[in-house]
């Protein structure tokens, strides 16, 4: 479903929407929304990209480092003893 809405440009970049669309042969209102879709779908993507760095920016603390420090270790020790 498409619903109709208004904008107000200025005239210079009214010009380049008009001059671009005919040079892609679509009309200008196709132009605008297809800029418009990509815009949102970019800017989705940075959310999502901020998302997933914040998830990986957390970094163990000194407790979680420890307890990794000590499994490593029992995991050594347990190398060491096996006969094979």
């Amino acid at each position: 479903m498409k619903v109709r809405t208004e904008i107000t440009l200025s005239h210079s970049l009214l010009e380049k929407v008009d001059g671009l669309a005919r040079e892609l042969g679509i009309s200008r209102s196709q132009l605008i929304s297809t800029a418009v879709q990509d815009y949102v779908e970019r800017d989705e993507t940075r959310r999502m990209i901020a998302a997933i760095n914040e998830v990986y920016a957390d970094f163990p603390d000194e407790e979680e480092q420890a307890t990794l420090r000590q499994m490593l270790e029992l995991h050594r020790k347990s190398m060491r003893d096996d006969p094979w």
